[in-house]
């Protein structure tokens, strides 16, 4: 738990983060969830379902009584208790060291992955609704965290889905279902119960409706398969090939059923691979137990002083977390905003097109002004409006007419992107301002304001 909240408490940098916070605001200021999208020129109005609406509210009530830091304390205490709850879901696994082994593997995969995301609140209803399967937690208390899950992200069907495999193996593996059962009959009431609140029988069935989206969701790199590339995805690999082996130990339906989905799940889209890891601990924990003789419940004196060197090791590095920035702005264009923002262009007037991530930064310096062109709310925007984004991104010939349909007179993109030599080899486009691999470009000709001038 302490090493998961060390991972919590990195500076927040995730650019959805700024948008469901800047939310949170919104709907703390208002007393309502927004049913419409209140930050764009390009999407003013149109509908826009908050399916985190409940987790938007913690991290503003956070901020308000405590700044950034108060948002960095609940994500650290989110993952300390995530961690927390995979070091539990591995109790049957009474030897230490692959306990130990086994959440260090999990640690690992998510370190990498975690994120200040409303889907660390769903990994923890994910990693709870598990321990009710063990039957290690009264399934009753499943029916308050299904109105949660439900008002908190959309990965709460992964709840019924783990437990509908879990009846069926356990079925396969010649026993009696019961648990599971009855887990059932009390996860689906509580998620239907969702429905009570801001959003009604929207939010139970917007999750099913993003996963219609195939053709934008293929263009989001999250939900594309991964890659291999980083640390914490090639530790998948390494539990992937562990709960084989262990399985392989210990033949089970249960618990083959149980990685097989969760993993291919995660082999098709890189988000899955945090519901995959900690999905794999219940069927890894049979095949582990017995190997081993240094029991996780002794206590011999070696052992304690080993935990209090950690935990010394743990209060330095929450120190050295806490003197970090509290926002990481580093791969955004922090200088040519900063530009505009002092030359006195107003961007409700001028607009100005930026790639997602920047928009999502937009969205939490001014709020609900509509200056945003394009966040990475994608399920949310008209095509055409996904068109011009996809336009900007990838320098497509038809940019130019995109930019045109949309009255966007001010650009902001790497300088090394294809749109930015394009724009920057136009004589109708000229450079303004350029600053850390940004360069912001106006329309020649173009009103930038009475303090500003023409471009």
């Amino acid at each position: 738990m302490a090493a998961g909240w060390v991972i919590g408490l990195r500076p927040l940098s995730d650019n959805s983060f700024l948008t469901h916070l800047a939310t949170g605001r919104l709907i703390l200021d208002t007393g309502r969830v927004p049913s419409v999208d209140p930050y764009t020129f390009t999407a003013t109005g149109e509908p826009w379902v908050v399916q985190s609406w409940l987790v938007s509210v913690l991290y503003a009530t956070a901020e308000r009584l405590g700044g950034l830091d108060g948002v960095r304390v609940l994500v650290g205490v989110l993952t300390a208790v995530l961690a927390g709850l995979a070091w539990t879901l591995l109790r049957p696994v009474e030897s230490l060291l692959p306990r130990l082994a086994t959440a260090a593997i999990f640690l690992t995969v998510g370190a990498g992955l975690w994120a200040e995301r409303p889907f660390m609140v769903g990994l923890i209803c994910f990693a709870l609704t598990a321990l009710a399967m063990e039957d290690r937690l009264d399934p009753r208390w499943l029916v308050p965290l299904g109105w949660v899950w439900v008002n908190s992200h959309g990965s709460f069907p992964l709840g019924i889905v783990l437990l509908v495999l879990a009846a069926l193996g356990r079925r396969l593996d010649g026993g009696s279902p019961a648990v599971e059962l009855r887990c059932l009959r009390w996860a689906l009431p509580g998620m239907l119960l969702g429905a009570v609140g801001p959003l009604g029988l929207r939010v139970l069935v917007f999750p099913l409706e993003l996963l219609q989206r195939q053709d934008l969701l293929s263009t989001v790199i999250e939900w594309q398969a991964p890659t291999f590339q980083s640390t914490s995805q090639r530790m998948f690999v390494v539990q992937l090939a562990l709960a084989i082996v262990v399985i392989a130990r210990k033949p089970s339906y249960r618990s083959a059923l149980i990685v097989a989905v969760f993993s291919a799940a995660a082999l098709l889209g890189a988000r899955n691979l945090v519901v995959a890891s900690l999905a794999m601990l219940p069927a890894m924990a049979p095949g582990l137990a017995g190997i081993g003789r240094l029991s996780s419940l002794d206590r011999a004196r070696p052992a304690r002083l080993a935990g209090v060197a950690s935990l010394a090791v743990i209060l330095l590095l929450t120190l050295a977390r806490v003197d970090q920035h509290d926002l990481d702005l580093g791969h955004y264009p922090v200088g040519p905003l900063t530009y505009l923002e002092s030359a006195g262009v107003d961007t409700r007037e001028v607009h100005l097109a930026a790639p997602d991530y920047v928009g999502n930064l937009i969205d939490y310096v001014y709020g609900p002004e509509e200056r945003t062109f394009y966040d990475d709310r994608f399920d949310m925007f008209p095509e055409e409006v996904t068109k011009a984004h996809s336009a900007l991104i990838t320098g497509a010939p038809s940019l130019r007419s995109e930019m045109d349909a949309f009255d966007i007179d001010l650009v902001v993109v790497l300088s090394a992107s294809a749109t930015g030599q394009i724009l920057n080899n136009d004589p109708a486009w000229r450079a303004l301002f350029v600053d850390d691999g940004w360069v912001l470009l106006c329309r020649r000709g173009s009103d930038l304001g009475s303090t500003a001038g023409t471009c």
